[in-house]
């Protein structure tokens, strides 16, 4: 492989290992909160 294309395959693995790292790190400090009641089912009754 040639230089440059080595450097850009480094680059954008690390833009998108990057992006997945910092998804997972602001999932976990800001997680979803539900409100929702819970759903009555079929074993609760």
């Amino acid at each position: 492989m040639d230089t440059t294309a080595i450097i850009m395959m480094v680059l954008f693995l690390l833009v998108i290992w990057g992006g997945l790292a910092l998804s997972i790190r602001h999932f976990v400090t800001h997680p979803d909160v539900i409100d929702e009641p819970r759903a009555v089912t079929a074993r609760d009754t």
